[in-house]
């Protein structure tokens, strides 16, 4: 093995070429051939595995056509997902117009509905009263009602003439009418409420509303001009039982309330 090292050492003396050793590696390999490179490989589109990053539209075998120029399959399904947006829209229409029908049915059906009258001028339908023609044939001359007194806690029937309380009343509307756009004044919608004959507080009373909305004296409130003492959901119940619009501010609702029993119990007023 020692005979086969090989001198590297150099030797920096002049010489002829005879003195100089030939080194010859220990290994020899195989010589290296030039690469050759295509210049017309370069001038070609590389294609990668999926060269289709945009997954709405899909890959093509033909390398020649523009992916974007291929049809989609979610352009196929427009369409369906343009059906499937139509009937959800006509789901909620037609789930509208039911619910409105049913609102409608249950209007009618409480409209039909059929009651004892609470009170002698009561129609057997709620929120009606009868013509002043009929009470006065039926000797109906007196309305009356129930007061409660906040200062003594007391409560009291107070009596109203018909035929004076519905004169007043006509009075009143033809004097307003002219101002009121379809809004209650402000005497209907703050009114001046009566003296206690009990403890003699002036402007203590209140009219005595039932609970039950059947009960409600309707044509007491109308004469003695006291409706304002309803509530909202009170004026509501009275519209709807009358075909009337039950949305809006209370001094619209009062208005179409006072307008609607003046027109039961004097139909010939609003003749003209």
């Amino acid at each position: 093995m020692a005979s086969e090292e090989i001198d590297l050492s150099l030797s920096l003396g002049c010489g002829d070429g005879s003195s100089k050793k030939t080194l010859t590696p220990p290994f020899s390999s195989p010589p290296i051939e030039p690469v050759q490179t295509n210049l017309l490989l370069m001038t070609k589109p590389i294609h990668v595995a999926n060269p289709n990053l945009n997954p709405s539209f899909p890959s093509s075998s033909n390398n020649n056509i523009d992916p974007f120029l291929v049809s989609s399959s979610d352009d196929n399904n427009l369409p369906s997902v343009a059906a499937k947006v139509k009937g959800n829209v006509s789901t909620g229409a037609s789930s509208t117009r039911r619910s409105r029908r049913a609102s409608s049915n249950r209007r009618n059906r409480a409209e039909d509905e059929t009651i004892p009258p609470p009170f002698p001028w009561a129609t057997n339908k709620q929120a009606t009263i009868h013509n002043q023609r009929y009470l006065l044939e039926n000797n109906i001359y007196t309305i009356t009602g129930t007061l409660h007194c906040k200062k003594c806690e007391q409560e009291f029937q107070l009596s109203l003439d018909l035929v004076e309380k519905a004169h007043d009343l006509r009075k009143f509307i033809y004097r307003k009418k002219d101002r009121m756009h379809d809004r209650a004044p402000a005497a209907w919608v703050n009114p001046v409420f009566p003296k206690c004959p009990l403890c003699g507080r002036e402007n203590s009373t209140r009219p005595v509303l039932a609970k039950d909305k059947k009960e409600i004296n309707w044509l007491f409130l109308l004469l003695s001009q006291m409706l304002g003492c309803c509530t909202l959901d009170h004026l509501k119940y009275f519209c709807m039982h009358n075909s009337n619009h039950r949305t809006g501010a209370k001094d619209r609702l009062l208005y179409l309330t006072y307008m609607e029993l003046a027109k039961q119990l004097e139909p010939e007023w609003f003749d003209s």
